[in-house]
């Protein structure tokens, strides 16, 4: 998308952006997935190729001996200015190992556990001695990089797999033949992520204006304070709903493995780019830590070239009631000091205005922001270090080796000037660490809006954003009550910020930011509805995830839904 809006700069798009905030009118069918498998991995090229994957075929996240490959790939004949193919069948029970599409038609590049020239495999998770921990089934991100008018890499980021969140990123080389693209297997590579202590759960991202990938850390680590318990790092890894002592659903332990020693938490859940990715050795990785620590999907960014508005996909489903009290996701925006350079700047946290109506349908939101803090990756980078040597021999219960609750409150207190807990004293915090560190959680202290659900894909075109909501359920439900984001503990009188009646199948907002790239409004633009038999409506998108905006103003929408909502994952075009 990024590499498209720089061709035909920011202009035009901006006046096609104009005329596409209202609700959706056009809803078509164009592209259906192999059983299990989740649509992901949407990006567009220059020439208006739309690249996708089919992540987990068969609903595995890792590659087994006798499973189906997760597919790298591209729609070849998919016009979405033209677009009038209707709706793609649903394919019968026996036809269900391919994607099927309503027009054109999608072209495999590559699978996982293909063999790649550098002598390791597609999707392969490796450590830091060069061994092969599993082989990833999911991948996530695709970002076009080109480097002539006929070749290019393409960038994969490999989701982990499971509880084990070790991430890869791929780079294929592709060559157009006979008008279509092909990739040179023999001249691809598992890259080395070590550079920056791995990359966990992998997940989408963006190409920036600039050029460079842009990937995603989807942290659902959800709290910090139990990253170094020794029932984390023991022989029995299962969690607690399998019968084992495991705390978390994410393992700490599996970073360790990738290592070879203890991880830093402090160092995962971040934007990282890929700098120089037009070039076949001169790479280099970078966490933008300015950006802030939380469980990316994705970002948006604007045609300024600086403002950000990024994702946090978490869910209170996700917690456990002994140790992950925080609530839902936060929708955050970054605001770069220099264009073109993500290393430093401000982060913001929105805070949401409810219409007065709790129908998902018609639902709105009017949109201001908390200011949590201005930083710089190298500032950060420092305070992360101080965690380094944290091991479970530090580890108390009760406690924490990490950044507290209470020097969460302490900060958000001195930045407010206010007493937000009620004991009667201000507190203070020497340094902004909790903004960039804890940002979910610094957020809700200083009153931004922590009740999305599932908070996913995030995508712009000119000066329109659109966010997609995988379910309107959870803490966006009015029944579940206010959270306080410290104890967990839900006062169920008041809905919060987000009380609408749930919505299970979720949808995709959309915002005008007009000429400033900010962010004053969200409006519903493509609702999913759930039926009697609890499955979503075959005739709207249902769980959206991946969206993609489109030069033309329209939007492909790509669905993680499962058997339960739709018989099969399916992409939308909504026009």
């Amino acid at each position: 998308m990024n590499f498209t809006a720089k061709l035909l700069g920011t202009t035009l798009l901006s006046a096609i952006a104009l005329a596409s905030t209202a609700t959706a009118q056009d809803l078509s069918r164009v592209a259906t997935m192999p059983a299990g498998a989740e649509v992901t991995g949407l990006s567009v090229n220059g020439m208006g190729e739309v690249f996708l994957n089919a992540q987990h075929v068969g609903g595995s996240n890792y590659l087994k001996e006798d499973g189906q490959p997760a597919t790298l790939g591209y729609l070849d004949g998919f016009d979405t200015t033209n677009y009038s193919a209707g709706n793609v069948d649903i394919a019968p029970e026996d036809d269900r190992g391919v994607v099927h599409t309503a027009t054109g038609a999608y072209i495999t590049l590559a699978k996982a556990g293909d063999k790649l020239g550098d002598g390791k495999v597609l999707g392969g998770v490796y450590d830091t001695s060069g061994n092969l921990m599993y082989i990833s089934n999911a991948p996530d991100f695709n970002g076009f990089i080109p480097t002539s008018g006929n070749t290019a890499y393409l960038y994969t980021g490999w989701e982990g797999a499971g509880r084990d969140g070790a991430g890869a990123v791929s780079r294929l080389p592709l060559k157009r033949v006979d008008g279509k693209w092909q990739a040179d297997l023999a001249g691809g590579a598992m890259l080395d992520v070590s550079s920056i202590d791995g990359a966990q759960v992998v997940c989408s991202g963006t190409v920036t204006p600039w050029g460079t990938p842009l990937m995603a850390e989807e942290n659902f680590f959800f709290n910090s304070a139990v990253w170094n318990h020794p029932n984390q790092y023991d022989d029995d890894e299962n969690p607690g709903y399998k019968g084992g002592n495991d705390i978390t659903y994410i393992k700490p332990k599996n970073m360790m493995q990738y290592l070879g020693r203890m991880a830093n938490p402090y160092r995962y859940g971040y934007l990282f780019e890929v700098n120089n990715a037009a070039t076949a050795s001169d790479y280099s990785f970078v966490k933008h830590y300015a950006t802030g620590r939380l469980s990316h999907e994705t970002a948006a960014i604007m045609p300024d070239a600086r403002t950000l508005y990024m994702s946090d996909d978490d869910s209170a489903k996700y917690n456990d009631k002994t140790y992950n009290t925080a609530s839902g996701g936060v929708l955050f925006k970054f605001v770069a000091d220099v264009k073109g350079d993500l290393s430093a700047g401000t982060l913001y946290a929105a805070k949401l205005t409810q219409d007065d109506t709790p129908d998902p349908q018609t639902a709105g939101f009017d949109v201001e922001w908390v200011e949590l803090a201005h930083g710089n990756n190298a500032q950060i980078e420092g305070w992360i270090a101080e965690y380094d040597n944290v091991t479970t021999d530090d580890y108390v219960e009760g406690q924490t080796s990490y950044i507290s609750n209470d020097d969460i409150m302490n900060w958000a207190e001195g930045k407010s000037g206010k007493d937000l807990n009620g004991d009667g004293t201000v507190g203070s915090y020497p340094d902004d660490r909790p903004a960039f560190l804890e940002s979910r959680r610094a957020a809700a202290a200083l009153g931004a809006t922590n009740e999305w659900d599932k908070l996913e894909g995030a995508t712009s075109v000119g000066n329109t954003v659109y966010v997609a909501a995988s379910a309107l359920s959870w803490t966006m439900d009015k029944s579940w009550g206010q959270p306080d984001w410290v104890t967990g503990e839900r006062d169920e009188t008041d809905g919060g910020a987000i009380a609408l009646n749930k919505e299970d199948c979720g949808g995709v907002y959309v915002a005008n930011t007009g000429s400033d790239y900010n962010m004053t409004r969200l409006d519903p633009y493509v609702v999913g509805k759930t039926i009697e038999d609890g499955s979503c409506d075959m005739e709207r998108p249902a769980n959206p995830d991946n969206i993609l905006a489109m030069p033309d103003g329209s939007l492909l929408i790509g669905e993680d839904a499962g058997p339960k909502k739709h018989t099969l994952d399916m992409l939308w075009l909504a026009k």
